[in-house]
Formats: C-alpha cells, structure tokens, sequence
C-alpha cells in the first residue's frame, strides 16, 4: 500500500517542487501551499459527483458511442467539470490573498491545485489498477494536469494584475481565457486519449508541455508585480 501511495503521488510532488523553486522573488508561505494542495485535492469530490450526473444524463451512464457524444464527453462532461472545479477552489482561496503579489504567484497557485487534483485522482486509479498505471500515468496524467495548471496561472496571474490596474474588460478577458485554454487542452488531450491515437496524443502532450515550460520560465524571468500602476 505505501508504495502504491508513493508511486501515486510522487511525479506530482516533483513537478510541485519545480514549480516551486522557479518563484523569482519571493516564496508563497507554505500553510497557503498546503491549503491548495489540500483544496485541489477536495475539488475532486464535487467533479465525480457533476461528471456522474452529467453522464448519467446524456450517456444513461454509459459510453458515448458517436464521435459527437465522445467530444461532449471529454471536452464537456470532464474538461469543463475539472477545470471548473479547479478554478473555482483556486479563486475562492487565492483572489484576493494579499500574498498574491506576482504574476508569477497565479501559475504557483494553479498548478498546487492542479496537482492537488491530480494526486486525488491518481491515488485512485493506482490503488484500483496497480503500479503499471502509475507509471504510465507518471508521464502522462500528471504532466497533463500540471500543464493545464500552468496554462490557467498564467493567464489567472495577468487578470489579477489587469484588475489591480483597473483594466476591467482585460481582466474579464484574460480571466475567460483563464477557463477556457484548460479546458481546450483537456479536452484534446482525453480525445486523443479515448480514440487511441498514441502518436498525435504524445505529440500533443509534448507541444503543450513545451509551451507551458516556456510560460512559466518566461514569467518567471520577467517577475512582474500585481500593482495599480
């Protein structure tokens, strides 16, 4: 069991790390970390409960069986609800947190979510599946997870700093954007995975990665602060 445990939640705890030690200026306090480590992990519950309803309603709790009703199950039934649910836990903790104070603090909160969510999850399929589904999730649920958080911190970190500057329709803007780029990149990402197509799948994982990496080491780099001028 302790090594399932470990296997479950240990490439989420190196990416954690990482992202962590990439902060420029000045590292988050760990009881606000552990908070949204904790919270991601919460934000599973009400994401099983609305997919099962949600499937239940469209699907009568089955299989889609048309290519229409995969793309509705993968980019709505499960894109939406997680990363919903993900934004949702993250807004309502780090908004307005007088911590948040960088750009950069958004992609590091998003991604303890993400991560939170993610370690939830894996924890469960590993101790249902085995050790093979933690390694093949390792290199492919956990970076995924960890991409789509980067890609909703970073633009979540700009709406805080647009909205700090009073730039109200940029804010709204970016903070759409902030739902929107997850859940696109969750739903390719589970439709390639449910049609079997294991070279475009990896191929996109791995554009989507690289473009998250250079998100991050960019904003980074430039350590912008959240002020009203």
């Amino acid at each position: 069991m302790r090594i399932l445990l470990t296997m479950a939640m240990l490439p989420a705890a190196i990416l954690l790390i990482y992202v962590y030690r990439l902060d420029p200026v000045e590292k988050e306090p760990a009881s606000m970390l552990w908070g949204l480590l904790v919270r991601g992990m919460v934000s599973v519950v009400p994401a099983i409960v609305i997919e099962t309803l949600a499937s239940q309603a469209l699907f009568g709790g089955g299989e889609p069986s048309t290519v229409q009703g995969v793309l509705l199950d993968d980019f709505v039934v499960v894109a939406l609800t997680e990363e919903g649910c993900k934004l949702l836990f993250l807004a309502t903790r780090s908004w307005r947190d007088p911590n948040f104070d960088y750009v950069f603090d958004g992609i590091v909160y998003a991604v303890f979510v993400g991560l939170g969510f993610a370690i939830a999850e894996n924890v469960m399929y590993v101790l249902s599946y085995g050790p093979a589904v933690a390694v093949t999730r390792a290199f492919t649920a956990i970076p995924g997870h960890c991409v789509f958080a980067v890609l909703m911190g970073y633009f979540y970190g700009h709406a805080r700093l647009a909205a700090a500057r009073g730039h109200s329709v940029r804010c709204a803007a970016l903070g759409i954007l902030c739902y929107a780029v997850p859940v696109l990149c969750h739903g390719t990402y589970d439709t390639l995975t449910t049609i079997g197509d294991e070279g475009a799948f990896l191929m996109a994982l791995v554009a989507m990665a690289l473009v998250a990496m250079r998100l991050t080491k960019g904003t980074a780099k430039r350590a912008e602060r959240v002020s009203s001028y």
